[in-house]
């Protein structure tokens, strides 16, 4: 039986009804190791968060929005998809992503795999404003962190801000609603490409 983590409880209960699988996923695959969830932790949240009053899922339904929206291919879709990536696990990535990530502290890898998801046609329209080069939204490259390097989402925020300082990325405001992080040398080109006209 899977031993569940209060912290993961107590966070979910923080968003009370405004909680989504998306975010409870997240918050469940940071704090268990490995690739993606395994099913046996998936149900035993299940169950948890169906008994639980302040959240807002039946029991099952964390469950049914997975399998509604699971695939097993490896490329990267939506933000609304799940990925199977092997052995029975689930995750808010594809299997390409941990697999290149997983022991990598460089953000910079972090922008060009999600940049070279976005590259592809299929899959381009799904990352705001997508297309190569054009950074990455900031929401997505700190839950790929969370998710993948299994860090909180302060830590994330204090790694990128820590590489943005060393000027190893360029980020677009932070108040902005869909800020983007670029690779340095990116925002260098678009630079130099703005003050040409």
């Amino acid at each position: 039986m899977t031993d569940l983590n209060e912290q993961v409880l107590d966070e979910a209960r923080q968003y009370g009804e405004t909680l989504t699988t998306r975010e409870l996923l997240l918050l469940i695959e940071r704090d268990h190791p490995g690739a993606g969830v395994d099913e046996e932790t998936l149900a035993a949240y299940d169950e948890a968060i169906a008994d639980d009053d302040v959240l807002p899922f039946a029991e099952g339904h964390l469950r049914s929005s997975v399998d509604e929206n699971l695939v097993t291919d490896d490329q990267w879709r939506d933000a609304d998809t799940y990925y199977d990536v092997g052995d029975g696990r689930i995750s808010l990535f594809p299997k390409r992503w941990h697999d290149r990530l997983a022991d990598s502290d460089d953000l910079r890898e972090y922008v060009t795999i999600i940049e070279a998801a976005s590259a592809d046609e299929d899959s381009a329209a799904d990352l705001p404003r997508g297309g190569n080069g054009t950074g990455v939204p900031e929401s997505l490259l700190l839950d790929a962190m969370i998710a993948i390097d299994g860090i909180d989402r302060e830590a994330a925020k204090e790694r990128l801000e820590r590489e943005r300082r060393d000027g190893d990325l360029v980020q677009d405001a932070d108040q902005h609603p869909d800020a983007r992080v670029y690779l340095s040398e990116e925002a260098e080109e678009m630079r130099d490409d703005w003050l040409d006209y």
